[in-house]
């Protein structure tokens, strides 16, 4: 009679931390990186249909050019910067209709609502 075993680096052999890591929750894509907090807390703090190159959103957030570079792509997937056709540098525009960043408003607002009780 064979028993069977798992696969190295199967669910069972990981701790609930690395499971958490290896299938993040959106909040968890969202916090798991300082530095996309960091732009995110810029883009809510920039008007609605503010425009950016990349040097000057990571000048806003308080992070490095490398760090907008890298998480461009997750921040146009999500819905909160949409690219600007025709700039020459590329330029990309808080989107003034993004629900995401509507939510962030929320929790910021009853987070800071909790916190001056």
């Amino acid at each position: 009679m064979s028993s069977q075993k798992s696969p190295p680096n199967s669910a069972d052999d990981l701790s609930m931390d690395d499971l958490r890591d290896e299938y993040p929750s959106g909040w968890r894509i969202l916090v798991q990186n300082e530095s996309i907090g960091y732009i995110l807390d810029a883009l809510m703090d920039a008007l609605p249909g503010s425009e950016f190159t990349k040097s000057e959103l990571a000048t806003e957030a308080g992070v490095s050019r490398q760090s907008v570079y890298t998480h461009l792509d997750l921040l146009l997937v999500l819905g909160v910067l949409e690219p600007v056709e025709d700039s020459s540098p590329e330029r990309y525009r808080v989107d003034s209709d993004s629900e995401l960043l509507d939510l962030l408003h929320q929790v910021n607002g009853k987070v800071n609502k909790r916190l001056s009780e």
